[in-house]
Parts: C-alpha cells; structure tokens; sequence
C-alpha cells in the first residue's frame, strides 16, 4: 500500500496530478511507496542544508533554503522511499518507480540521473528545468510562483472544461469559479476543479 506523507495539496497542481497517477501506477504494479518530502519551508531546506556541514549526518543537498535553491521549495518535487520493510532505499525496486515516472504515462524527470550530485530518491517537473534558476528569474520567491497555480473563470456565460480534442464538453463552470492550473499554452490552459481534468480556453481566465 502507498503512504503519502505530505500536503499533497502544497504542490504545484500539474505535479500532484502527475503523483496521483504514479501512485495508481506503482500500486497496479505491486511497488508500494512512501512520499516521504514534499513542499519545504526555508527553515526545513535551511535544516536539511546544514547536515553534514554544521550538523551531524551526510550531506543530502546543495541547495540552500534561503536562497530558494531547492525545487522543493518551489512545489515542484517530491522525494520517495519503497514502502517494504528492509527495501525502503533498494535501488532495484526505485528504479522500476522511476521507469514508470518517467514513462509516457506521467512525464516526471529522476534525480538518478543526474550527473553532478544524483538523487535516486527525487522526482519533478521538468518545464523550469533540473534547478531553480528559471523560477528564481522569473518569480523571485515561491509565493509569487504560487499565484499562478490558480485562476477564476472571467466569462461572464461560464466556461467548458474540454477533452485534450478540444472538441468533447467534460464540464461546463460557472462565472467565477476557481480552477486549479496545471499549465497555460498559447490558447488553452489545462486545469483541474473538483476532480475534473480538461482544458478551458485561457483568455477566459483570470
């Protein structure tokens, strides 16, 4: 059985719907697992930063927290463990998670392959890159980035939720309803409200 123990929700809405189906995945395929880190404050990357340098422990980062180098930080990883007694870090059970990750199904990217400081625990979102460069460029701190994980229906008719063809009616929202945003293309933006994962047109959204 898979054991969440984070916040889900304190993370970025495309990453917790790619986590969900992985966990459905792994628990089709017999790989029980932990999600053992989440979102982290300054304080705890800070923490976590410090073992192994002015801590006891080894050294299981280079990103410090305040300078908001971890994508942790930023809602955009998670990190894992294999939820088997005596197999929680085998290295064969998590590369069968990561093969599933970043299987077509669900599109993460895998610590483990990193070259300059691998992370077989740690899997995110791609689209800002393997640092948090691109995000601390753009939105300086995580709470900005966070205002755009969100957005309200504009129109004042309501808006429909689409299949990925553009074309089939999931849904149809109300004037002002809240969507969760995974992410926003040219015309159209994927979203997710109560459970319902489609596309809406972007520009009528605010």
């Amino acid at each position: 059985m898979n054991d969440v123990r984070i916040n889900i929700n304190d993370l970025h809405p495309h990453l917790r719907y790619k986590l969900n189906r992985l966990l459905k995945l792994c628990e089709k395929n017999n790989l029980p697992v932990i999600i053992t880190e989440g979102f982290r404050t300054v304080q705890k990357q800070d923490e976590i930063y410090a073992q192994g340098r002015t801590k006891p422990g080894i050294i299981v980062t280079q990103a410090r927290g305040k300078d908001y180098q971890s994508q942790h930080q930023w809602g955009v990883a998670f990190d894992i463990a294999i939820n088997i007694k005596g197999k929680e870090y085998d290295m064969g059970y998590i590369r069968k998670v990561a093969n599933l990750a970043k299987s077509d199904n669900i599109g993460l990217y895998w610590g483990g392959d990193w070259t300059d400081f691998v992370d077989n625990l740690h899997f995110y979102l791609n689209k800002w890159g393997s640092t948090t460069c691109k995000l601390r460029k753009k939105y300086v701190t995580p709470d900005n980035f966070k205002k755009e994980w969100t957005a309200f229906v504009k129109r004042k008719k309501g808006l429909n939720i689409y299949k990925k063809n553009k074309k089939t009616v999931l849904k149809h929202l109300d004037y002002g309803t809240k969507v969760q945003v995974m992410f926003k293309g040219i015309y159209w933006a994927k979203i997710e409200c109560n459970g319902t994962v489609g596309y809406m047109r972007k520009k009528y959204l605010r």
